[in-house]
């Protein structure tokens, strides 16, 4: 009989599970409040409100368990949900702030080829793409004198319709 090969302790790397194959199909992360914080926080306080409060309502002999039970689970629920929200809700307010005070090229009337350019780039404000001079802005990579003349074109014309609706002050 001839020997056997060695073997290996330990799994060949194609043999291991890819990190976080244990998720599924979804998105990813095992965050479920990386997508659409602000709705997915505000139906979790809900349901966990709802666990909360509705053995409260219920009269008899097992409202006590249903207290402990649902009531434990619902602190649970409002322990995770609520600061969530809390947050999701600061930063969504943070961002329109911001967005108002500074607007975002998203707002120009540009190809969106030529907004996801300044994006990447770092010129995601419309008056930091209008300090910045011509040369810089043609240093840039896919931008070409005639995409430039178009961005400037726009903020000009961005800048009017402001005017014309402030009422030409």
């Amino acid at each position: 009989m001839p020997p056997a090969a060695p073997r290996s302790p330990r799994p060949t790397p194609a043999a291991r599970p890819e990190p976080g194959a244990w998720r599924g199909a979804g998105s990813g992360h095992a965050d479920p409040f990386a997508v659409d914080p602000i709705r997915r926080s505000a139906a979790l306080v809900a349901v966990a409100a709802a666990a909360l409060l509705a053995p409260l309502v219920v009269d008899g002999g097992d409202a006590a368990a249903a207290t402990l039970a649902g009531g434990s689970l619902g602190l649970v629920g409002l322990a995770l949900g609520l600061p969530v929200l809390a947050l999701s809700l600061l930063e969504a307010g943070w961002d329109r702030l911001r967005r108002r005070l500074d607007p975002e090229v998203d707002l120009l009337d540009v190809p969106p080829r030529l907004a996801r350019l300044l994006r990447r780039h770092g010129y995601a404000s419309i008056a930091l793409v209008e300090r910045t001079p011509d040369p810089a802005l043609l240093l840039l990579p896919n931008l070409d004198p005639r995409a430039l003349r178009e961005v400037r074109r726009a903020i000009a014309r961005w800048r009017y319709e402001r005017w014309q609706a402030a009422g030409f002050p």
